[in-house]
C-alpha cells in the first residue's frame, strides 16, 4: 500500500512540476540545478574561451590568444593581461645622425616599428663622424674610433744607439726594428690605444769605446716621453733570457733593475755634430739624453727600459 502511494505522489509531482526528487538519493540544495548531488557547481569561474584562465584573471575571455600566461605581442593589445601594451614586444631604436648604422645611447627609444630612420644599434661615441662606431676598422689619432673607452693615438719615436739596437713596444715579439747609427738615429711610428705602454731597447757595443742610446717619444698634443735617469737597465746583461722573460711588457717587475746612467743631452760630447744636434733625425729641441749602464763597455749587451702612459 506506501509503495503505491509513493508512486502515485511521484507521478502527481512529476505532472505538477516537471521534476521530483527521490527522498535518499539526489541532493536538495537549492543549487543543485543537474542533480549531480552537490549544489556547488555554479562556484566555479567559467573560462569562455577554454584558455585555462577564469573570467575573472583573464582580461579577454572571448580570446583564447590573451591571457596572463600569453607573450606581449606587437599588436597595440594587451596580450599577458598587465595593463600594460606592446611593452615586452616592443624594440630598441636610436637615433643615427651620421648614417654610419649606429646611434647614440641617450637617443633610446622603445617601439614596435622604427620611428623614423632610426637604427637598432646603439653604442656610438660621435655621431658625427660616420668613421667612429662600435668596431670601426678606422684609427683616427687623439679619437676613440671604435667606441671601446679608448683613444687612439699614431706614437713617433725618434732613437738612435752607439754602436747598435733593436727597439721594441710592449713585447720582444713586437719588434719595430734597428734604433739607427749615433748620428743619424731613426724614426718609427705605431698606433697605440689609450694606457701603460712600454718602450724597451737592447743595444750593443761594435767598438769597444762607448756606448749609449737615446729615444724620443711624442703624440700630436706635444705630450712627451724621452730618455733619462728613470730608465731602467738590466744590472746583468749576461744572465739567460729567462731571467729578464717578458722585460719588454708593461707591468714588468724591474724592482731589480738599476737606474740608467745619464750621459748628457743632445749634442754633449762625444756625440756633438755641426750643428750641435745628435742624431740628425730627432727633434731639434728634444730634451732626451743619452743613457747606458754604470758598466763598462767591454762589448756587452743591454737591457733598457721604460713604462709610458698614453692619456
Amino acid at each position: 500500500m506506501l509503495t503505491r502511494k509513493l508512486l502515485l505522489s511521484a507521478l502527481t509531482s512529476i505532472l505538477l512540476t516537471g521534476c521530483y526528487e527521490i527522498p535518499g538519493t539526489f541532493g536538495t540544495g537549492a543549487n543543485d540545478d543537474d542533480r549531480s548531488g552537490s549544489d556547488d557547481d555554479d562556484s566555479a569561474a567559467a573560462d569562455q574561451d577554454a584558455d585555462g584562465w577564469p573570467e575573472g584573471e583573464d582580461c579577454d575571455d572571448l580570446n583564447p590568444q590573451i591571457n596572463p600566461a600569453a607573450q606581449e605581442l606587437c599588436n597595440e593589445l594587451d596580450d599577458d593581461c598587465d595593463g600594460l601594451i606592446d611593452e615586452e614586444a616592443a624594440e630598441d631604436w636610436f637615433t643615427d645622425e651620421d648614417g654610419d648604422g649606429y646611434g647614440l645611447d641617450s637617443s633610446l627609444t622603445e617601439s614596435c616599428e622604427p620611428p623614423g630612420a632610426m637604427v637598432g644599434q646603439g653604442g656610438d661615441c660621435d655621431d658625427n663622424d660616420d668613421s667612429i662606431f662600435p668596431g670601426s676598422p678606422q684609427q683616427l689619432d687623439g679619437l676613440d674610433s671604435d667606441c671601446d673607452g679608448l683613444r687612439d693615438w699614431l706614437v713617433s719615436i725618434y732613437v738612435a744607439t752607439d754602436d747598435a739596437g733593436e727597439l721594441c713596444i710592449d713585447g720582444w715579439e713586437n719588434l719595430l726594428g734597428e734604433t739607427g747609427g749615433w748620428s743619424s738615429g731613426t724614426m718609427h711610428e705605431i698606433w697605440l690605444s689609450s694606457g701603460i705602454h712600454n718602450i724597451g731597447i737592447r743595444g750593443w757595443d761594435t767598438g769597444s769605446v762607448i756606448t749609449a742610446t737615446i729615444a724620443h717619444l711624442e703624440i700630436s698634443t706635444g705630450q712627451q716621453w724621452f730618455s733619462d735617469d728613470s730608465w731602467r737597465y738590466d744590472p746583468n746583461p749576461t744572465a739567460s733570457d729567462k731571467s729578464r722573460r717578458g722585460w719588454c711588457e708593461p707591468h714588468f717587475n724591474d724592482s731589480n733593475w738599476d737606474l740608467a746612467l745619464d750621459l748628457g743631452p743632445i749634442g754633449s760630447s762625444p756625440w756633438q755634430l755641426s750643428q750641435g744636434h745628435a742624431p740628425a733625425i730627432f727633434p731639434a729641441d728634444s730634451p732626451a739624453h743619452w743613457i747606458w749602464d754604470h758598466i763598462p763597455t767591454n762589448l756587452h749587451t743591454q737591457y733598457l727600459r721604460k713604462e709610458f702612459t698614453l692619456p
